[in-house]
C-alpha cells in the first residue's frame, strides 16, 4: 500500500460516521443555542388603565440557523414600573414553534406603556411590547376654576367656569357630556362635553339682584354637582331715591323726630354701596348732621335735621354728584309737634323705621332693622321707653326667626341688629308692643345658600 491509500484511508475512517449521517444534516452543537427573538403579536395595542389587553404578548425565538427554538426560557417584565401593572407569568418556555407568551395587565397612568420580553441567558435578545394606555370610565367630576369671583349685575364673569372629569386613578376622561345651570343669570354654552385634558368649560353672565349667586355643573358622576359661586356687584349708580323723613313737623331750631333716609340704586334697584351724598339745606335756615354721608351696603344714607330758628317751611336736597337730587320739607311751628328729639305726645303707634330688606338663610339681615314709637303727629316718643317685640309672618314658608327679638326703645326706636331666618322663602315682620297696635313690615325675600 502505496502512502497516499494510508492516508485516505485514515480520511475515510475519520469521515464516515459523519457521511451516514447525511450531509445536509450536519449540526454543530453551537447552532442549537438561541440566536434571535421577534416580535410575533400583541404590539401596539390599546387598552384601559388597570385592565388587561385584550391580546397576549406573543415573542418567537429562533435558534442560530433561524430555526423555531422550543424549551427556551424567556422573561417578560415592565420596562418602567407603573402602578398596577402587571405581567404573567414573568417567565414562560417557548413550544415547539419556537413562541412563548405573556398577559398584560396596565398601570394606573394614561398614556404609553412598555414591556420588555427577553431572552434568559442571552440577555442581549430582547424585545420591546408598546401599549397606549386611555383613561378607564368616568368616575368623578371635579371643579377646577372659576369659583368665587365678583362682576357687575348683569355681566359676565371675566373668567371662565371650569370642571374636569377623572377615571378612578385620577386620569382625565375625554368626551363625557355635562350640563351647565345658573340659580341667577345664565351660562353659555348649557351644555359641553370633556376635552382630551378631562376639562369642561362655560360663561356665566350674572343676574341682576346684587349679591351671592350660583351656578352648578352636573353629571352622572362622583361630585356632583359641582357649585360655584360669584359675587354680583350694584352696577353704577342710576337713581337716588327717597325713602323716610320728609313732611315732619317739629319747633323752630328743633332736631326733627325722624332722620332723612335716602337711597341710592343701579338701574335693577340694587343699593348702590360706598358713595357720597351731601345734604344741603335749601330754604328756612337750619342744618343737617352730618353735611355729608356715604352710602352703606344696601344702598341707604341718612342725616339728622335741625329746623330753622323761625317758624314755617324748611326744604333741604340730598345730593349724589352726577346722578341726581331729592328733596325734603319740614314745617317749624311753635304751635306742635314736639323738636329737640324728645317728643312728649302719647304714644299711638309703631312705624318700621329700617325695613327688612332681602338676604340668605342664616346670613343677618342687614342694615338692622328699626321700629318706632311715634305720637299723633308722627314724631318718635323719647321721653319713655318700650319693649318692642318682633313676630315672624311665614306666609305657607317654614323659617323661623333667630336673633334677639325683643328691643327696648332708645330715643323713640328698637334697634334689631341680629335677626335672621334659617329658610328661603318670602316673609314678613310684625312688630309689637303693649298698648300699641301691631304693624307689618314690608315683604322681604330670603335665598337658599
Amino acid at each position: 500500500m502505496t502512502r497516499l491509500s494510508a492516508l485516505l484511508g485514515g480520511i475515510g475512517v475519520v469521515l464516515g460516521p459523519l457521511v451516514a449521517c447525511g450531509g445536509s444534516d450536519l449540526v454543530l452543537p453551537t447552532e442549537t443555542g438561541p440566536g434571535d427573538i421577534a416580535l410575533y403579536s400583541g404590539n401596539n395595542q390599546f387598552g384601559r388603565a388597570g385592565a388587561e389587553l385584550s391580546e397576549p404578548l406573543v415573542v418567537k425565538v429562533l435558534d442560530r440557523r433561524g430555526q423555531p427554538l422550543a424549551n427556551q426560557r424567556v422573561a417578560f417584565g415592565l420596562a418602567v414600573e407603573v402602578s398596577g401593572a402587571e405581567i404573567t407569568p414573568g417567565t414562560a418556555e417557548t413550544g415547539v414553534d419556537g413562541t412563548a407568551e405573556a398577559r398584560w395587565v396596565l398601570g394606573s397612568v394614561s398614556g404609553a406603556q412598555t414591556a420588555v420580553a427577553r431572552v434568559i441567558g442571552a440577555d442581549d435578545l430582547e424585545v420591546r411590547f408598546n401599549a397606549i394606555v386611555g383613561a378607564a370610565g368616568p368616575s368623578h367630576i371635579e371643579a377646577v376654576s372659576g369659583s368665587g369671583q365678583a362682576a357687575p349685575v348683569g355681566t359676565e364673569l371675566p373668567d371662565p367656569l371650569i370642571v374636569r372629569v377623572i377615571d378612578g386613578f385620577g386620569n382625565p376622561v375625554e368626551g363625557v357630556t355635562l350640563s351647565w345651570a345658573a340659580e341667577e343669570g345664565r351660562v353659555s354654552p348649557d351644555e359641553s362635553v370633556t376635552g382630551q385634558d378631562g376639562r369642561a368649560t362655560t360663561s356665566w353672565t350674572l343676574g341682576t339682584s346684587a349679591g351671592s349667586q350660583s351656578a352648578s355643573a352636573t353629571a352622572d358622576l362622583n361630585g356632583s354637582p359641582v357649585d360655584f359661586t360669584a359675587t354680583a356687584r350694584a352696577g353704577s349708580a342710576d337713581r337716588l331715591l327717597r325713602v323716610s323723613g320728609d313732611d315732619q313737623n317739629g319747633r323752630p331750631g328743633s332736631r326733627l323726630a325722624n332722620p332723612l333716609v335716602v337711597r341710592l340704586v343701579d338701574s335693577e334697584g340694587n343699593g348702590v354701596p360706598n358713595r357720597a351724598v351731601s345734604w344741603v339745606v335749601a330754604t328756612g335756615g337750619g342744618a343737617a348732621e352730618p353735611v355729608t354721608s356715604t352710602t352703606d351696603d344696601g344702598g341707604r344714607a341718612t342725616t339728622e335735621w335741625t329746623l330753622g330758628p323761625g317758624e314755617g317751611s324748611n326744604t333741604l336736597n340730598a345730593v349724589v354728584s352726577g346722578v341726581g337730587v331729592v328733596g325734603f320739607s319740614a314745617m317749624a311751628s311753635n304751635g306742635g309737634g314736639g323738636g329737640g328729639g324728645g317728643g312728649s305726645g302719647d304714644a299711638t303707634k309703631l312705624a318700621f323705621q329700617v325695613q327688612p330688606s332681602r338676604t340668605e338663610e342664616g346670613r343677618r339681615i342687614s342694615p338692622a332693622v328699626e321700629v318706632a314709637v311715634l305720637d299723633q303727629s308722627g314724631n318718635r316718643v323719647t321721653d319713655r321707653d318700650f319693649e318692642v317685640k318682633l313676630e315672624l309672618i311665614r306666609d305657607g314658608n317654614r323659617g323661623k326667626l333667630k336673633g334677639d327679638r325683643d328691643q327696648r326703645t332708645q330715643a323713640g326706636v328698637a334697634r334689631f341688629s341680629d335677626l335672621e331666618v334659617d329658610r328661603e322663602g318670602e316673609y314678613r315682620l310684625r312688630a309689637s308692643a303693649d298698648g300699641l297696635p301691631s304693624v307689618d313690615s314690608d315683604r322681604f325675600e330670603v335665598e337658599d345658600d
